[in-house]
Parts: C-alpha cells; sequence; structure tokens
C-alpha cells in the first residue's frame, strides 16, 4: 500500500511543466494574440507619412517650382483710356519645372512698381486670370479686360515710366490655389519683370510738308507725314494728341496727331498742323520746310480720348522735356 501511495505523491509532485521555447518563439506567440494592434500602428505610421507628403512635401514642391520660374512679358496692350479705368491686353509666357500634373485654380494678379526697401507694395491694376494648366512652358493670354485704376499715384508713376524710361521693372503678384489631383493648397505667386518703355518718344521724323491753299474746317493749314518710334512691347492708345512746334525759340502754332495708337515698331500717322498764317508769308520759313534735317521741337499740350483729357498720359507728357523731331531727315 505504501509503494501505490509514493508513486501518487511523486506524480502529485510533478506539478504542471512550463513550456517556455525559444525567444522568437515566444515573440510569434505574442504577435499572434496582439495582431491587430500592430496593424493598426502601422497604418497610423503609413498614414503619418502620406499625410506628411500631402501637407509638407508637396506644397514645399510646388512653391520651390514657382520660386524657381522665370515670367516674361511678351506683349501688353492698354486701350479705351479714361481717368478711371481702360481695357488691358496681355500676352506672357512663364518657364518652370512642373513635377506633378496640377493645374492653377482662376486666380487675380497684383501689379505694381517695385518699392524701395522699406516701403509697402501699393498695386495700382489687377488682371483676372482663368484656369491654367501647369506646364514647363506656359502661356498666359488675357484680352480686352476692362480693368480699374486702383491707385492714382502708383498709376501716374507708371504711366511716367512707360512713356518716359528706356527701361521699367513691373511687379506682379498672386495667391493662387493649386490642384494637384484632389489635393489643393495655395502657393505664394510673386515675379518681377523688366519692360522696354516708349524712350521719351525719340526718334520722331517728319515728311512731306504740305501747304494747304485753304485751311480746313478745324483750321488745319499745313499737314505732314509722320512716324514715332515705338522700342517698347507696349500697345498704348492715347487718343488726340496735341503739341506745341518750334523751330529754336520761334514758335511755329501747334500740330495734332488724331485718333493716336502707338504699336511696338514704327508708326506711321497724319499730323495736322496749325500753323501761324504769317509765317507761310515768309520765304526763309517756307524754303526751310523743304531744307534736310531741320530740327523741329514738339512740347506735349494735351492728350484727349472719347473728349476726356487723360491726365495719366498727359500730365507725363507736358512734364517731359520737349521732343526733337527731324523734319526731312537724310
Amino acid at each position: 500500500m505504501s509503494d501505490k501511495s509514493d508513486k501518487i505523491e511523486t506524480i502529485e509532485n510533478a506539478g504542471v511543466v512550463e513550456i517556455r521555447g525559444t525567444r522568437a518563439q515566444r515573440f510569434k506567440r505574442h504577435c499572434g494574440r496582439r495582431w491587430w494592434i500592430y496593424l493598426i500602428a502601422t497604418l497610423l505610421v503609413i498614414l503619418a507619412l502620406v499625410l506628411g507628403i500631402i501637407f509638407g512635401a508637396i506644397p514645399k514642391i510646388a512653391q520651390d517650382s514657382v520660386n524657381d520660374s522665370t515670367l516674361q512679358v511678351d506683349d501688353l496692350a492698354i486701350t479705351n483710356p479714361s481717368n478711371e479705368r481702360f481695357t488691358l491686353s496681355m500676352n506672357s509666357t512663364a518657364h518652370s519645372h512642373a513635377p506633378v500634373s496640377a493645374h492653377f485654380s482662376p486666380q487675380t494678379f497684383e501689379m505694381y512698381l517695385p518699392p524701395a526697401e522699406g516701403e509697402q507694395i501699393v498695386p495700382f491694376m489687377t488682371l483676372n486670370v482663368d484656369r491654367l494648366d501647369i506646364k514647363d512652358t506656359l502661356t498666359i493670354n488675357v484680352t480686352d479686360v476692362v480693368t480699374e485704376i486702383l491707385d492714382k499715384p502708383a498709376y501716374d508713376e507708371f504711366s511716367t515710366q512707360v512713356l518716359n524710361n528706356e527701361k521699367l521693372s513691373l511687379g506682379i503678384r498672386s495667391n493662387p490655389e493649386v490642384n494637384v489631383g484632389a489635393i489643393k493648397f495655395k502657393v505664394d505667386y510673386q515675379k518681377t519683370v523688366e519692360l522696354k518703355g516708349l524712350n521719351g518718344l525719340k526718334g520722331i521724323e517728319l515728311y512731306n510738308p504740305e501747304i494747304l491753299d485753304e485751311p480746313l474746317e478745324d483750321g488745319t493749314n499745313m499737314i505732314t507725314d509722320g512716324m514715332i518710334p515705338n522700342p517698347s512691347s507696349f500697345t498704348l492708345q492715347v487718343g488726340d494728341l496735341t503739341v506745341d512746334i518750334a523751330v529754336g525759340p520761334q514758335k511755329l502754332g501747334w500740330s495734332v496727331v488724331k485718333d493716336l495708337t502707338l504699336y511696338p515698331g514704327e508708326n506711321r500717322v497724319k499730323i495736322y498742323n496749325h500753323i501761324t498764317p504769317a509765317l507761310l508769308e515768309i520765304p526763309i520759313f517756307l524754303a526751310s520746310l523743304q531744307a534736310p534735317n531741320t530740327n523741329i521741337t514738339l512740347t506735349a499740350n494735351s492728350t484727349v480720348f472719347n473728349g476726356e483729357h487723360i491726365e495719366w498720359l498727359e500730365k507725363p507728357l507736358r512734364d517731359a522735356p520737349p521732343v526733337i523731331a527731324v523734319l526731312n531727315p537724310q
């Protein structure tokens, strides 16, 4: 009986055998029980990376591409002028590296003269632009948009530089929305472009002076042909341009170029002159009309379009130095 009791005791004292296994086996069993925790953690890490790319990397890449891009204004037309507004057309080309397929939503360009250091930007006009597909070479063409003059002093200064300077700088900025698929974000667009101005209308030439037997109804008694150069990329509608004319200190009268629009290049015009009648009786004056390379001094007086004096054209022209035109250039 004692032998049987000993066996039973031995079995009872053996207890439960603990199966530990290797570390890899223990980790495998742990993952098997908690796999859903690791799946969620992995998905959260992937989501964080994707969101970081979407909201960090992609906007930064787009902004860097915008910063590195260049803008060239090919031509700019200002027509139908008034003292409050005008019609604006612009053709321009932007060059950039487009790393992804995207487009700009409709945006508004603000235009301004680059300010001196420490001064604020003062936009003087805006230009609304439709949706633009982003490409390495992007054309931005806008035609016949009625544009309000936002700040008259700033626009007067712009007009002065356009008319009188050989070159000028124009600032353009916007805050467009970039669309990359369903992702949308804003970028800052700000560029300064260099433009050629009209250079004070230097280089005017006059030809074929014709004294009329009978003055026209408006008093015109001499007509000449003229060439007004425009070395810029601007098209500028002026209207009726009136100038005082003289040879040296001798005043001759005044002249009108009617319905003047200055296109880039050489502009051929008719000039309607109101010469002081007494001068037409002086042989020396009559002979000077046929002499080669006679310098005629032109001093701007007024610009009128649709019966309105256009101040932002008239004042810069009147304040500018007189222009020397050459009669019968050879």
